[in-house]
């Protein structure tokens, strides 16, 4: 009989969701940074109404977590206390310097530029202290699990971490003209993104001792479609639609689940042996379900507020 971990895959389909929504607002923000006023229209109208959702659902995933892997959570927060501290300061930083740009145009030398570009910077840096600690859980890279310690020294010996991360940016780079609808870098998407396939699936493949599941098709398949359907003229607008990108930026990290299952840190913990049972689990599917509901009401809101702005364009206010 074939045992499948219902508790993880429930998990990683929550994290898949989240990891998508803020890789659209890192994606955003690279534009803001490239040319602010040429890009400002296209990324605040999306990033604006949405940052809230994302927050919402890390904080959901984050509780999903505690009930499906209890026996991991307080050690892998030792592990990765540092880190962790970073990307709270960071994410309070996103938060405060976006929240702020809706309100102030003009203060004396503060205008909601700098503060979108605050927002932008922290951002960016919040998602490369994620990149690093991602890849600890995929490859345990720096970490030593039995000490519950990371070293980064030990982090910066190990190429795979860096392959990591340079390919995560070479997608986010390649995904970004398509999500905002740039078509004078259709092209550049396309080569952005294949780039970033070989460099990701190389790291992929260095984390995982150079025996990589064939699985890595399937994100790799998914991900290239996507440039390659934003150059066909009747398909364009559709991949380009905020809900179809996420669903299958979604699916396309999710078919990733292979790289921390059945076992993460390199192959070193075994995710069947922390995965919760018995009450909890039947509080973890409850917490699922019920949640899933509210953050898919916030999602189709958001969707239905997008759509009547597209309506009445003069009511958008930058």
């Amino acid at each position: 009989m074939l045992n499948i971990n219902f508790l993880f895959y429930a998990n990683f389909a929550i994290f898949s969701i989240f990891a998508a929504m803020i890789i659209t607002e890192l994606m955003g923000s690279i534009l803001l940074l490239l040319n602010w006023k040429k890009y400002r229209e296209p990324v605040l109208e999306y990033v604006v109404p949405v940052w809230e959702i994302t927050g919402t659902f890390g904080a959901f995933w984050v509780v999903t977590a505690d009930f499906a892997y209890p026996p991991i959570l307080i050690p892998v927060a030792s592990i990765f206390s540092f880190a962790i501290m970073v990307f709270l300061i960071l994410f309070v930083a996103r938060n405060s310097t976006i929240s702020f740009a809706e309100f102030i145009r003009k203060r004396g030398w503060l205008d909601d530029r700098k503060l979108y570009v605050g927002y932008a910077l922290s951002s960016i840096f919040l998602g490369l202290v994620l990149l690093v600690i991602l890849s600890g859980i995929i490859g345990g890279n720096g970490v030593n699990l039995s000490a519950f310690r990371f070293s980064s020294l030990n982090w910066l010996y190990q190429p795979s971490g860096y392959l990591f991360i340079v390919g995560a940016l070479l997608l986010m780079v390649g995904f970004a003209p398509v999500f905002y609808r740039v078509p004078s870098l259709s092209k550049l998407s396309l080569l952005f993104v294949a780039f970033g396939i070989i460099v990701s699936t190389l790291s992929f493949a260095m984390f995982r001792n150079w025996t990589l599941s064939p699985y890595v098709l399937v994100s790799d398949v998914i991900a290239i479609l996507i440039p390659i359907l934003y150059n066909v003229k009747n398909v364009a607008a559709i991949v380009s639609n905020k809900i179809v990108f996420i669903s299958l930026l979604s699916v396309d990290i999710f078919s990733l689940n292979f790289m921390v299952y059945p076992t993460a840190f390199g192959g070193v913990l075994r995710v069947d042996s922390i995965t919760n049972t018995g009450l909890l689990e039947s509080s973890f599917i409850v917490l699922t379900v019920v949640g899933g509901i509210i953050v898919a009401a916030l999602i189709a809101l958001y969707a239905i507020a997008v759509a009547r702005k597209v309506k009445e364009p003069s009511s958008i206010r930058f």
